[in-house]
């Protein structure tokens, strides 16, 4: 049974991608850590314990995290049009039954994967803010995963938090950048790209599963609304851009990846234009050693199958 931690900034997408995974019979979610990012970390908090329950599996436990970036003030809470003012659709949810545990997420992570060296896969759902002071005051402990993947970047495509980045990269690059020098594990990178063009769920595929009886998959789509509603305006059609899901699709099925780059990868943290860009040395200019894969390429009718088949 593959074991996974899941980090995540929870807002409407993430919470689709931690149900996806507690779903799913081929591997155990040993445990949630939350960052802040697409909403406050005591709110991801929150919505981390909203979807464990709403998943109707198992629950594990959750453990709060750093609540501000590395060095500069984040994007944090910045645009409500994504997620809401709550980052679940602002339905009025009730608040969870579950509790979440009083030990410091990055406390919790160091100790968990020093005690169990090679037993972890980590999926990172937000910034990576977390996992850049685990690597600050443990070094060596993030070596000790079998793999992160990450939903994180644009791939060749343009930005979605600026022209260059992509919303997790932009909300905290400079603990990016220490993660892609220092993790010293298998490092991948799904992007935005892969979240838009023929990966979008268009209307007939919200519609169809509108239709089905599963209240899970109604859950997903209600507290996706505002998502919806921005790319009517973004892309001109009602249609839903996935992130997580995608990723998470990604680290439960890794043969789903059909084209992918291996290469020397940093973050900008220089202010300015690029500012939380990823620069993916594809030609191997540099000569560095290659430190993260960036997928390019997925089977798009697959990865679709792969997200409904979790949430009906």
């Amino acid at each position: 049974m593959r074991r996974l931690l899941i980090d995540t900034d929870t807002g409407g997408d993430d919470a689709v991608a931690l149900i996806m995974a507690l779903r799913d019979p081929g591997v155990r979610v040993e445990a949630v850590t939350t960052v802040m990012g697409n909403v406050e970390v005591e709110q991801a908090t929150q919505n981390a314990l909203l979807a464990i329950e709403r998943a109707g599996t198992y629950a594990p436990p959750v453990y709060r995290g750093l609540h501000n970036a590395v060095l500069n003030e984040p994007l944090v809470n910045k645009n409500f049009d994504i997620h809401g003012r709550d980052g679940m659709g602002d339905l009025g949810l009730l608040p969870p039954a579950l509790r979440p545990q009083q030990e410091h997420a990055v406390d919790f992570l160091i100790r968990t994967i020093e005690a169990q060296p090679g037993e972890f896969e980590m999926v990172t759902l937000g910034p990576v803010t977390n996992l850049a002071w685990i690597s600050l005051r443990s070094p060596g402990t993030l070596a000790k995963l079998k793999r992160i993947t990450m939903m994180m970047g644009t791939g060749p495509y343009f930005g979605n938090a600026t022209p260059l980045a992509e919303g997790n990269a932009r909300m905290d690059p400079e603990a990016l950048d220490i993660v892609l020098r220092d993790a010293g594990t298998e490092l991948v990178l799904v992007g935005w790209d892969l979240c838009i063009n023929e990966y979008l769920f268009t209307e007939e595929d919200l519609k169809r599963l509108r239709e089905t009886e599963s209240e899970t998959a109604r859950f997903c789509l209600d507290i996706n609304h505002n998502l919806v509603e921005l790319n009517e305006r973004r892309f001109g059609a009602r249609v839903l851009d996935l992130a997580d899901p995608v990723a998470m699709a990604v680290a439960l099925e890794p043969d789903l990846v059909e084209q992918s780059v291996t290469a020397y990868t940093r973050a900008e943290t220089n202010k300015g234009l690029a500012y939380g860009a990823i620069a993916v040395d594809h030609c191997h200019q540099s000569g560095r050693v290659p430190n993260a894969t960036t997928c390019t390429k997925l089977d798009a009718k697959r990865l679709k199958r792969c997200i409904l088949s979790h949430i009906i």
